[in-house]
């Protein structure tokens, strides 16, 4: 009797992967996968802070900006320190101050404690306890223009570089 003659398909020598080296290769790429979800999750803990303090620089810049653009252009009197306006009792519109938060100055200056602070506002004009510090300048131009500054920057972290979050904005204050 003879024998049936193979038929070819092809597949002479060729072997898939066994059960085995599927497991292996799969414990190899999850540990390797869970060292970056451990890196990814440390990462994005530390820019969900920072992005929340940069927030809050930029909303009390803003706070403090209305504030000062919302005095007449010829006002040198009220007191614009904390975010109640009282007049008579401060510089108003006069120009100076600074936005060095390493020299502050008086009535150019105001600090920022939303969760601990003895104010309704959370602002006050001491820097015990302050989360951040607010600073304005004025500088009048020789055409009828204040140029104000406002500075506000986080007081108690810094990122990876050693800056903590700030905010700066300038505004343009003319008679009208």
């Amino acid at each position: 009797m003879r024998q049936p003659e193979r038929v070819n398909t092809g597949r002479s020598g060729e072997r898939g992967f066994s059960i085995l080296e599927v497991m292996i290769a799969s414990i190899i790429m999850l540990i390797g996968i869970g060292g970056l979800m451990a890196l990814f999750v440390v990462a994005a803990a530390k820019n969900a802070g920072q992005g929340n303090q940069a927030t809050r620089c930029t909303e009390y810049a803003q706070d403090k900006m209305e504030q000062l653009l919302a005095l007449p252009y010829t006002d040198t009197t009220s007191n614009v320190v904390g975010s109640v306006t009282t007049p008579g009792t401060g510089v108003g519109l006069t120009a100076g101050g600074s936005v060095d938060p390493l020299n502050p100055v008086t009535n150019y200056v105001d600090y920022v404690n939303p969760s601990t602070s003895t104010t309704p506002d959370g602002v006050s004009a001491t820097a015990s306890g302050a989360q951040y510090i607010r600073e304005w300048s004025i500088v009048s131009s020789t055409n009828n223009v204040r140029i104000i500054t406002v500075f506000v920057q986080a007081k108690f972290t810094a990122d990876v570089n050693g800056l903590a979050p700030s905010t700066t904005l300038v505004g343009i204050k003319q008679p009208y």
